[in-house]
């Protein structure tokens, strides 16, 4: 059966005309709706359409057809080529091209119309994309980054938005950007002054006086990078200047702090009284700035509260309550003192018996050693306690250290160390008697006791041993001489 061209006008698929391999023919759609359009796009009056009816593929837009590889050799897929791929008609195509048809029966192309701009997600993203690019912008325009400081003082002068009352100058390769203020006799003083350098670092001053950078680090942190942050802190100085009572009290608390730490710094000897004594204001200054239960305190701080509350506890409780010093609470003082229980620092027990059961019966049979160790006599603040001080809260200068070794083997073992501050007979006894108390409670068997030749620890006498036999030389004969040989 012969298909029959249904296009007005077209010659397509005659035998007069050269036979073109592109041209393709195309069944009318089953579709109804779609049918439809193909009737009332092709430019014939009373036409209806047969199972034979074509329209051939020159009545068609291209972005009406698509293109699908027949070529199914994987070898072949990587070239590319036209013979290798066929062309279908999409479901939705419409005719639109009648060249022999008059110009009025053609519809001609159109850029299919697109509701995303109604959508009101669009809109949105539509306003953050000018919004990102005005930002954009300005930043560009105040960035000053790059600028020298003549460039930046002709950008201030032409900003809109400038504080009143300022003038600016370079001088010395500094940009000044300061405020003047007549006297009665007519002297002109500099009340407010930014002073900005060639690397871009900001120093503001008012009064005279030297302004904290905390004071402005919300606005520049460490070099000018836009211009607005320089008018920011101009606005600010100049209310600072106008209305002393929008600046608060910790404005000249950090400024008396930066002061006091340069002149810490100035001070070679970090050991003296004048060092101490600055150190201490400016901790207090520092303390003055926060809340009581978000303060933290300084070794230093610490271990004068302990030994002030060791001294007098009445007195530390009525100091506190003036609340003239920020200093830790009893509660926090309490926990300190706590941590200098010495009888809970020498009770190893525990230890010394687990070293014990690993001994037999003739290597339990030991010497106790007692000797006195000079140390710095300094009060350290570590890990939650203080250390240094004796049981009397005095500051230690010696540690009593007992010691035992066994006779059979090579076993030897710390028993006690005692801080001492001043060793007299009667401390030492009290240490003695407790050792040989935890030394029978771990089944050890004292034999002998060594010491070194220190007077306060051996027996009277222009000779002596190094060694003392427990039997022949009782601990309460050679303890109680020391109390008539330092008489």
């Amino acid at each position: 059966m012969v298909y029959k061209h249904s296009a007005y006008g077209c010659k397509s698929g005659y035998d007069s005309q050269v036979a073109d391999d592109n041209v393709t023919f195309h069944t009318f759609p089953t579709d109804p709706e779609i049918r439809d359009k193909w009737i009332r796009a092709n430019p014939r009056n009373d036409f209806v359409p047969t199972k034979y009816s074509r329209l051939c593929s020159l009545h068609f837009q291209p972005s009406d057809f698509i293109h699908v590889r027949s070529d199914t050799n994987h070898r072949r897929l990587k070239i590319l080529s036209e013979n290798r791929q066929r062309r279908y008609l999409k479901q939705d195509a419409v005719p639109s091209m009648f060249p022999n048809a008059p110009e009025y029966l053609s519809t001609p192309v159109r850029t299919p119309r697109t509701t995303r701009k109604a959508a009101s997600g669009s809109r949105r993203e539509d306003e953050a994309r000018k919004l990102h690019e005005l930002e954009e912008s300005f930043h560009a325009s105040d960035d000053v980054s790059s600028l020298s400081l003549t460039d930046i003082s002709t950008t201030l002068l032409q900003e809109t938005s400038l504080p009143q009352g300022f003038n600016i100058s370079i001088i010395d390769n500094s940009l000044l950007v300061y405020m003047l203020e007549l006297s009665d006799d007519n002297i002109p003083t500099i009340v407010a002054c930014i002073t900005l350098k060639s690397d871009l670092t900001l120093t503001c001053s008012l009064q005279g006086k030297l302004v904290p950078p905390s004071q402005y680090s919300d606005l520049v942190t460490e070099q000018l990078a836009q211009l607005s942050q320089l008018v920011n802190v101009m606005a600010r100085l100049k209310s600072w200047q106008t209305d002393p009572s929008s600046t608060s009290s910790s404005f000249y608390v950090l400024t008396a702090i930066d002061i006091l730490e340069k002149a810490i710094d100035c001070l070679q000897d970090s050991n003296s009284d004048e060092h101490r004594q600055i150190h201490f204001i400016v901790e207090q200054l520092q303390l003055l700035l926060k809340q009581k239960h978000g303060r933290h305190y300084t070794p230093e701080l610490t271990i004068f509260a302990f030994m002030i509350h060791a001294a007098s506890p009445a007195a530390y409780q009525v100091l506190w309550d003036e609340n003239v010093l920020c200093l830790p609470s009893t509660k926090t003082v309490k926990k300190v003192t706590r941590r200098l229980n010495w009888i809970t620092a020498v009770d190893n027990s525990a230890y010394l018996q687990l070293r014990v059961s690993q001994l037999i019966e003739p290597e339990r049979t030991v010497t106790l050693m007692i000797d006195e160790i000079y140390i710095a006599k300094r009060v350290e603040y570590t890990a939650g306690g203080v250390q240094g001080l004796t049981t009397e809260s005095s500051v230690a200068s010696t540690l009593l250290c007992f010691m035992v070794k066994s006779l059979a083997n090579k076993y030897k073992d710390f028993v006690a160390i005692y801080p001492m501050d001043k060793l007299i007979a009667v401390k030492l006894f009290d240490c003695y008697s407790e050792v040989m108390s935890l030394l029978r409670r771990t089944a050890m068997n004292v034999v002998a006791i060594l010491v070194d030749n220190a007077a306060s620890l051996l027996p009277t006498g222009n000779f002596l041993p190094t060694v003392c036999a427990v039997e022949t030389c009782p601990p309460a004969y050679w303890i109680r001489s020391l109390d008539s040989q330092s008489s």
